[in-house]
């Protein structure tokens, strides 16, 4: 997995590529640490790259939420496959993300 940092005025974007897994969730979470979040208006994770999250990757984007959503910002996931997008339907994920299928 590798994860690319675009700073665009007040947004973030987040370009994911290859699989998150258990044993790269820890990678994820440093690289949402590095982010200055004050400055910060929305965080958009872009998964057009992603072809498998494991759940401690959704347990890093809960997180993630958590932290950002408590400070008034907004968070999409855009570019999803259609099979991650069918998993974060069943989990309900999509009530609290903008979620944008591929």
């Amino acid at each position: 997995m590798t994860v690319q940092i675009i700073k665009e005025n007040n947004t973030v974007r987040l370009i994911i590529e290859g699989e998150i897994k258990e044993s790269l969730a820890s990678e994820m979470k440093e690289k949402f640490n590095q982010l200055s979040l004050p400055a910060i208006n929305e965080v958009i994770f872009d998964f057009k790259g992603v072809t498998h999250i494991g759940s401690a990757g959704i347990g890093k984007l809960l997180l993630f939420y958590k932290t950002v959503t408590v400070n008034d910002k907004k968070i999409r996931i855009e570019n999803v496959s259609p099979a991650i997008n069918d998993l974060f339907k069943l989990l309900k994920l999509d009530s609290l993300f903008t979620i944008t299928a591929r």
